[in-house]
């Protein structure tokens, strides 16, 4: 989404018109659902998806009408009975998507540049959009940047996922994921993990302790690269309640310290890679250190969804996908 809002930024400063087109409301079986984004420039180009096929070909020939005359656009898409034979998708479900036509004017350019920013210094932010008039507002610190949304309460908006106004006349969707995953280890499954992870937006901090592993190279998607020993993790990282961990060491001494230092941060997500009969160690080890059967019971252990992985790159691919599943279940704020 960051390198969305990045193309963004530069399109408009080379002239080029942009027309924001996001999946607001959805129902029954589509494939994308409400938070989908895509974004279609003047010069042909775009970045991002509203679900692909027929739908998404008819929302660019329709972005290419918008203009200075014709700034907001709503459409509904049924896909199912007539519609969906017109369309050659038979999901079964509706999707409505908003258009938005920005122009290259200054307050555009700032506008976004301004939302560069806070996506690259991860500040918590939303983008709002008046579904009438295609206004764009952003709030972030408490704070609405030039003009607020003319409500008296839109917390209700402000959420963790993509949210509509009870009205139906404001569509909010946050510009930043919360939450770090700290990859404890820098291992082959990390180093296949962590592309996965940033692929998917998640942020990625590696702390290994040997220094033969922890280096940046090895993990150039990573937000950045810890070398500390592992009985000092608290004074090197500091772990908050919206963020992940995963343990995936060279062994389960350094498995077990990690853990006895993390577990009573009571992070969104602890996951431990391992035998079952290794888990059965660690949790005795745990229960020995005097963590209650609640805070053992919510490790993620033996690690991942059980899809049959063995490589590296399989494991990592379970564990990328019970980390999806885990944000889009959770709540926040």
């Amino acid at each position: 989404m960051s390198n969305m809002y990045l193309t963004i930024c530069d399109k408009l400063k080379n002239g080029c018109d942009a027309v924001l087109l996001s999946v607001i409301k959805s129902r029954g079986s589509v494939p994308r659902k409400r938070g989908a984004k895509m974004v279609c420039f003047s010069d042909n180009d775009s970045v991002g998806t509203v679900g692909g096929g027929a739908v998404e070909h008819d929302a660019v020939l329709k972005s290419r009408k918008l203009n200075s005359n014709t700034l907001c656009l709503n459409k509904k898409y049924t896909l199912n009975h007539s519609d969906a034979e017109k369309l050659g998708m038979v999901c079964g479900g509706e999707v409505d998507i908003n258009f938005v036509y920005v122009n290259t004017s200054e307050k555009n350019i700032a506008l976004f540049e301004h939302i560069c920013k806070l996506v690259e210094n991860h500040k918590k932010a939303w983008l709002v959009t008046g579904l009438t008039n295609g206004e764009l507002f952003v709030f972030s610190d408490d704070e609405w940047y030039e003009n607020r949304v003319p409500e008296a309460d839109v917390s209700v908006l402000l959420k963790c996922d993509a949210q509509l106004s009870a009205d139906g006349r404001y569509y909010a969707e946050p510009l930043t994921q919360d939450g770090v995953v700290y990859v404890f280890g820098g291992g082959h499954v990390s180093k296949a993990l962590c592309p996965m992870l940033s692929a998917t937006d998640f942020r990625v901090v590696v702390y290994e302790d040997n220094v033969e592993f922890a280096k940046k190279e090895f993990f150039e998607s990573a937000e950045k690269v810890v070398c500390a020993e592992f009985t000092k993790i608290n004074e090197n990282v500091s772990i908050t309640g919206s963020d992940y961990a995963v343990v995936l060491t060279r062994g389960h001494k350094s498995d077990n310290e990690v853990l006895r230092q993390i577990l009573s941060k009571h992070p969104s997500y602890l996951g431990v890679i391992g035998s079952r009969k290794k888990v059965g160690v660690m949790r005795e080890y745990l229960r020995n250190c005097g963590f209650d059967e609640a805070d053992i019971k919510a490790i993620h252990s033996p690690i991942g969804l059980e899809i049959g992985a063995v490589t590296p790159a399989e494991i990592a691919v379970s564990i990328t996908a019970q980390l999806i599943s885990h944000r889009a279940g959770k709540e926040c704020l």
